[in-house]
C-alpha cells in the first residue's frame, strides 16, 4: 500500500487526491500539505489524512513513501530534490521545472537516491492519444509523416494569487499548456532536430499567451504544435490531433468545457484509410489520470523504473518548450532542438 502525501491542495492537487482516494486500491492519501490552512485542512479532513502547513515538517514527520507534487511550477525543483533526498517516490506535475538547469538537478537527485519519479505528462495516458499512437505505430497507414496538435483554452483562474500570470513563476502558456502536445509529438516522432515558433506575448497572460511551433525531427518527420490560453471566456477547451501518414490519416477533435473537467466526454477517432473509406473508433472510456496513477503504482509496487513520462522525457519536452519561446522572441528564428 503506497502511502501518499499530496502536496498542494488546489485544483490539480484535489484532482489527483480524489483519484488516489477513490479509485486506486493500492494507494492511500495519508497526508496533505498546503500553506493555506483552510484549503489544506478541508482536503485532509475529507480524505481522513493528516494536514501539514510545512512541506519540510511533512517529510520528516509523516509516514509516507510517495509524494505527489501538485504545487506551482516554480516550487517543483526544490520540493523534488528534498523528497528524493528523503527517499520518497515522486510524482510531479508538469512542467517539472521552469528551467533545464533545475530539471537536471531534479534528475540527478532522483538518480542519486534511487527512487522512482514520474512527471504528469498525462497525454501519454490519455486513451485517445494512446490509441492514435498505436494506429500510427502499427504501420497500417504506412509511416506517419506529419502531425498537427493543438490545445486551446482560457487561462486558469483558480491559481492561488494568480501565480500563473507571472512569467518567472509559471513560464506562460508555452510551458503550462503547449508543452503537453510538444511532449506527445516527441513521444510519437522521437528526438527533435530544430524548431521555429511565433506567438502572442502578453505580460498579463504570464508571458507567451499563445504559441505556434513548427518542429522538425531527426527521423525526417515534422509537426505543428499550437497551444494557448489567450482566448475569451466563452471559448471551449479544445484539443486536436491530426496525423498524416503515407497512406492515410488519423484525426481526433475534442471541444468541451472550460478546461479538463469534461475530459470524459466522448469524441470519435476518425481513421482515413487508403481505400478512400473511413473508420470510426472510440477509445476506452477511462479517466486518463486514473490510467496515469495505475501505471505509477504498478511501477513502484514492482520495483521497475518508470519508462513512460519519466523525468528524462519531461526534460526533453521542457527544453523544446523553452526553445520555442526563444524562437518566438526572435520572430520565428530557427533554433536547434
Amino acid at each position: 500500500m503506497l502511502r501518499v502525501a499530496v502536496v498542494g491542495a488546489g485544483y490539480i492537487g484535489q484532482l489527483h487526491a480524489n483519484i488516489i482516494a477513490e479509485k486506486i486500491d493500492r494507494a492511500r492519501v495519508v497526508a496533505v500539505v498546503d500553506p493555506i490552512p483552510d484549503k489544506g485542512r478541508r482536503l485532509a479532513e475529507r480524505l481522513g489524512a493528516l494536514y501539514y502547513s510545512c512541506y519540510d515538517s511533512m517529510l520528516s514527520e509523516a509516514d509516507v513513501d510517495t509524494v505527489a507534487i501538485c504545487t506551482p511550477t516554480f516550487l517543483h525543483a526544490e520540493m523534488v530534490v528534498k523528497a528524493a533526498r528523503s527517499g520518497k517516490n515522486i510524482f510531479c506535475e508538469k512542467p517539472i521545472a521552469v528551467s533545464v538547469e533545475a530539471a537536471d538537478q531534479m534528475i540527478e537527485a532522483v538518480r542519486a537516491a534511487g527512487v522512482n519519479a514520474m512527471a504528469g505528462h498525462v497525454l501519454r495516458f490519455w486513451p485517445e492519444y494512446m490509441r492514435v499512437k498505436e494506429i500510427a505505430d502499427s504501420g497500417e497507414l504506412g509511416k506517419p509523416m506529419h502531425g498537427f496538435f493543438e490545445r486551446l483554452g482560457v487561462i486558469p483562474d483558480w491559481t492561488e494569487a494568480g501565480w500563473n500570470r507571472k512569467e518567472e513563476l509559471g513560464g506562460g502558456a508555452g510551458l503550462d499548456l503547449q508543452i503537453h502536445d510538444i511532449d506527445f509529438a516527441s513521444w510519437l516522432f522521437g528526438p527533435a532536430q530544430a524548431l521555429s515558433a511565433q506567438g502572442v506575448y502578453d505580460p498579463e497572460l504570464g508571458g507567451w499567451g499563445h504559441m505556434g511551433t513548427s518542429i522538425s525531427f531527426k527521423s525526417g518527420q515534422s509537426a505543428l504544435v499550437q497551444g494557448g490560453w489567450a482566448f475569451p471566456s466563452s471559448f471551449p477547451f479544445t484539443m486536436t490531433v491530426r496525423v498524416l501518414c503515407e497512406r492515410g490519416a488519423i484525426e481526433w477533435l475534442f471541444r468541451a468545457g472550460k478546461n479538463i473537467e469534461e475530459r470524459g466526454k466522448s469524441a470519435p477517432i476518425i481513421v482515413y484509410l487508403p481505400n478512400g473509406k473511413t473508420r470510426e473508433e472510440h477509445a476506452e472510456p477511462i479517466d486518463p489520470y486514473l490510467v496515469q496513477w495505475r501505471y505509477f503504482v504498478d511501477c513502484v509496487d514492482s520495483g521497475l523504473p518508470i519508462q513512460k513520462a519519466a523525468f528524462e522525457d519531461a526534460r526533453v519536452s521542457l527544453a523544446l518548450a523553452l526553445a520555442s519561446q526563444a524562437s518566438a522572441a526572435r520572430r520565428g528564428a530557427l533554433v536547434d532542438a
